[in-house]
């Protein structure tokens, strides 16, 4: 079995196969911009719909790949772009979902993002990894449309913990 596991793993990181880093890519590209370069992220194959710009989804997939998988790297790749960096002001109104990249994202940072950058710039940030999810600040009241449950706020640290621990 370990080798079959090896085999695949050697497989999806091949230079050969431009399926994983394209994926990757495309990826980070929503949770920057809001829509991939592929729109239909959870089905890159052929039943997805096509890259608004393929040439620019290879070459990102190739940059990542030449700079040997690094995360950071394709962040501050993309984040420092001219496409990033424009204005999130619409001013073509025939693109309303910006296909053609003619503006920045309207949203830059989901909420959880920015929560853990205040916590980690205040040095709050509990670093702990693993364990049960928190449950964080809310609003007084937020659970009684939803639910009769009662909803108990953890104290301590645990407040602090990233945000996909909540």
């Amino acid at each position: 079995m370990l080798f079959r596991s090896l085999g695949l793993a050697r497989w999806l990181v091949d230079r050969s196969n431009p399926l994983t880093a394209r994926v990757v890519v495309n990826r980070y590209w929503e949770m920057l911009f809001g829509t991939g370069i592929v729109k239909t992220v959870e089905d890159f194959g052929s039943q997805g719909e096509w890259p608004s710009h393929p040439a620019l989804l290879d070459w990102l997939a190739t940059e990542f790949v030449r700079r040997d998988w690094n995360l950071k790297a394709m962040h501050r790749l993309i984040v420092t772009s001219a496409t990033y960096r424009q204005s999130s002001r619409m001013t073509y109104p025939g693109d309303p979902e910006n296909r053609l990249l003619a503006r920045g994202p309207r949203k830059r940072l989901t909420p959880y993002a920015i929560r853990d950058a205040a916590l980690f710039t205040s040095e709050l940030l509990n670093g702990k990894i693993g364990g049960p999810s928190v449950k964080p600040y809310m609003p007084p009241g937020i659970w009684k449309s939803i639910s009769n449950a009662k909803y108990a706020q953890d104290k301590g640290e645990k407040l602090y913990r990233r945000g996909m621990y909540t």
